[in-house]
Formats: C-alpha cells, structure tokens, sequence
C-alpha cells in the first residue's frame, strides 16, 4: 500500500469553477456563499463558470497556469472529473465545494456539504495525494475518473436516472432501477484483469472503483481505497429480476462480501468488453466499450478537513 502524504498548504488566491445548473440551480446559490467565506478568511477569489464542458475545461486550465494556490469546483461529480482533466499530475490541490445530485467524491473524502464549512476546509485543511484511474478505449480516447466507472445494468440506469427530474438525489437511481427492470437481460461480457481472463460469460453489471461509492452513496466498491495502488472491480453475475432487486439494497449498503453471484476483484489494469454499452465515469457519459482501466498512482491531489 502506497503511504499516505498529507501536507498543509498556504491558501491566499484560488480560481472557484462553478456550474450553475448543478443541483438543479443551487449550484450559483452554493458559490456564492462559498465565496463570500472564502473572502472572509482573507483569500482572493477568481470566479469562473464556462458556457460549455468544453469552456469549463480551458478555463480550469488557464486558472492552473496562471499560478493560483488551488483550483476550486462549485458543483457534481461530472464538473470535479472535469476539473482532474487539467488538474491531475500537478502540484496545485482540488478543492471541492459540493452541489451536485450525487457528491460521492466530497463523501469519500469527508468534505461538508454546507458551502461554507467547505470553504473553511480549502483554507485550514490538508492536501492529500491519491490515485486517480485512467480509461483508454481500443481508438486512444482517455479521461481520468476519481471515483467509479460503471457499465452494464448500472450504467443503463444511469442513462434513466439522468432523464428523471423527481425524485432528487440517490432516489432518482432507485426509481431508474425500477423501471429498468421492465428491460432488463444479461449482458455477455468479457472482463480480464492484468491481461489474465477472469469473466467470459453473460453478467448484470461490472463496477470499477478508485473509491467506494457512486450514484449518491451506493457503495458498489466498498473496499476499495482511493490510495493503494490498485483500481477494485465489483462484477455482478447473471441472474434473474428478482434476484438481482434483492442484491441491490445490499450493493447500496457495501455489504456484499460473499453474497452469491456478487464478486470482488483487486488489480493494476482491468479490460471490459460489452457490445456497445455505455460506460460513465464519475456520473457522467465517457464512451462505450471495450475500455482498458489502468490506476495512476499519485496522480490526484485533493484538499479535505484535517485527519
């Protein structure tokens, strides 16, 4: 296991990327009380919000060339992973102030969800290095995730969920489950772990984690650990609708070591291939298998509360 490095950082100017649409618009409310606290505490605010992911991402990145102490997100999951676009594998730390729907990079990492208790922690908490994984698909597009990829079952909810404005929060996968299971059948796969097949037989869903949970606290990956070197692959194998609506509490929960039909793996890279299914990474849409998952040791740098 990789030694954990924490280290205390100066804080004077920070760049605060905010999506205004994340948390259904409370995403601007939440920003702007951050701000305000982080102006209170002495610390001088660049304030972004591109007009597209694409824009968003340009900004983040001039906003770490040009030499602020850290690069701050106001929003989900889907805007943090973008951020690790240009801010992996650099010495300027990720601050996190959480309005999303889902917020399970700020639950992994114990982040309050109150902005300005967010704040507090980029100004007085600690830097932490971790690793970050890394997707590759067969034409060479990349992206790096924080917290898990998912494909299969889980994915087509995702799809579903993302199309449902009620309920809010982790309710709205429990819904897009259960009108999934109108559609729901098997998928073949083919899944191998360090270049050795482990898995060629049809499977409900395959869950690659850098930490533990997705879609607002299910823990899909509950081992896993965002420090140790190795990504962690939840695979659910074939199985019929009732089953597979008995398992779920349990994956939401993490208490699925040794449940029949539920297995757990540990490895440096890990391939998928499904025939075109969708693959989303940190909440959002990547790209559709077959993808190579490798773990990038080292490559993130988040500030969270003091240990």
């Amino acid at each position: 296991m990789n030694d954990i490095k924490i280290a205390k950082r100066e804080i004077n100017k920070i760049a605060l990327l905010t999506n205004p649409a994340a948390g259904k618009g409370l995403a601007k409310h939440k920003s702007n009380r951050a701000e305000a606290r982080f102006h209170q505490l002495g610390v001088d605010v660049i304030s972004i919000a591109g007009s597209s992911p694409e824009n968003s991402a340009e900004l983040a990145k001039e906003a770490l060339e040009s030499g602020v102490d850290a690069l701050v997100v106001c929003g989900g999951d889907g805007l943090i992973n973008l951020a690790l676009q240009a801010q992996a594998n650099t010495d300027t730390p990720l601050g996190i102030i959480p309005a999303g729907t889902g917020n399970d990079h700020a639950r992994e990492y114990g982040i309050p969800l109150d902005p300005e208790r967010a704040a507090e922690v980029v100004v007085e908490g600690v830097s932490v290095r971790t690793d970050l994984g890394k997707m590759r698909t067969d034409d060479g597009h990349e992206r790096y995730f924080g917290t898990c990829v998912t494909q299969g079952f889980d994915s087509i909810v995702t799809e579903r969920a993302n199309t449902i404005s009620w309920p809010k929060g982790s309710a709205r996968y429990v819904a897009a489950i259960v009108l999934e299971f109108l559609h729901f059948h098997s998928i073949p796969c083919r899944i191998f772990l360090d270049d050795e097949l482990v898995v060629d037989e049809p499977i409900t869903l395959a869950a690659v984690g850098n930490t533990r949970s997705y879609g607002g606290g299910m823990q899909i990956c509950p081992d896993a650990r965002h420090n140790d070197g190795l990504l962690d692959l939840t695979v659910l194998g074939r199985m019929n609708r009732y089953n597979v609506a008995r398992k779920f509490p349990k994956i939401y929960t993490g208490n699925i070591r040794g449940e029949e039909g539920l297995s757990q793996y540990r490895a440096k890279k890990i391939r998928i291939e499904m025939p075109d299914m969708p693959v989303y990474a940190d909440g959002d849409r990547f790209d559709v298998l077959p993808i190579e998952y490798t773990v990038e040791e080292h490559a993130g740098l988040y500030l969270i509360p003091r240990p």
